[in-house]
């Protein structure tokens, strides 16, 4: 592993680190086919994957950690480089990526290959769980729904055209890293996808709505119930405040809801897919 001691703000090995911000800005496009990993749980994330992490920045004070971590995952990655490991004074770590990285690492990974809905679902004739997410830009929620995806064991996640980027730098350290574990496609044609999970692939398409003619626990006794077919279910969540649209619903199998108390009429994305989600597993 090489372990490269830095003193000059200008040398060439901090160069896909410069001003972090801005090119976060211009979403993938600021740095072509690359991603940004910051803090120590996501970086480790990214190793244990078997991304391609070209380097890790970190402070001179997190030499021993930033080695350490690399060690530790080498299991994982037999057939793959060492990152290259950076260390900087606190000061060239601040200005060369314009803010206080007070996580203390950052590290530079390849993007994985892109992958289409039908490579990410499971074969026929096994039990799945799907999570769908229909135009969530936020960039905390689309972490917190890849967090929740993992948590709760499903097998991929579908983004629909509009869904934020899952390897944005905070999204991902929301997600914990598991944007990296979990299985994701982006849908270049959203209705055709849905009609294609639910006609072909066997999906219970279980649209999150709070005008639901169904609520949760129903829809979750109804599916726990012995079946001669398996359990293939793609639970559909939309924006907390504009909910999934007209064609989305009508593709639905069915339109859940989660009772609330009166007064209240809707949920945060993240919460209401963890609601769902623990709600249909637990059986």
């Amino acid at each position: 592993m090489a372990v490269h001691h830095i003193s000059d703000i200008n040398s060439p090995y901090l160069a896909p680190y410069q001003q972090v911000r801005d090119r976060d800005a211009l979403g993938p496009d600021g740095r072509p086919g690359l991603f940004i990993g910051e803090s120590a749980v996501v970086i480790g994330a990214m190793l244990r994957a078997g991304v391609d992490v070209l380097s890790i920045l970190t402070s001179d004070r997190h030499a021993e950690r930033a080695v350490a971590m690399v060690d530790e995952a080498r299991g994982f990655r037999s057939h793959m480089p060492d990152p290259q490991v950076l260390l900087v004074a606190d000061d060239i770590l601040d200005a060369t990526v314009g803010f206080n990285i007070h996580r203390g690492f950052l590290a530079v990974g390849r993007r994985p290959t892109q992958r289409t809905v039908r490579e990410v679902v499971p074969p026929h004739g096994q039990d799945a769980l799907l999570l769908v997410v229909e135009e969530i830009n936020n960039i905390d929620n689309i972490g917190q729904l890849f967090r929740n995806a993992a948590a709760f064991g499903c097998n991929a996640v579908i983004l629909s055209p509009g869904c934020h980027d899952p390897l944005y730098r905070k999204s991902l350290r929301v997600s914990c890293g598991c944007a990296l574990h979990v299985p994701y496609a982006r849908s270049d044609a959203w209705n055709a996808d849905l009609q294609y999970l639910r006609d072909d692939e066997g999906f219970a398409l279980l649209g999150a709505t709070g005008g639901g003619e169904k609520t949760l626990r129903e829809v979750a006794e109804q599916l726990a119930r012995p079946q001669a077919q398996p359990r293939r279910i793609a639970v559909i969540m939309g924006a907390e405040f504009t909910g999934l649209c007209v064609d989305t619903l009508a593709a639905c199998t069915a339109r859940v809801k989660i009772p609330m108390a009166v007064g209240v009429d809707s949920l945060n994305v993240g919460v209401a897919a963890g609601v769902f989600l623990s709600r249909l597993t637990e059986q």
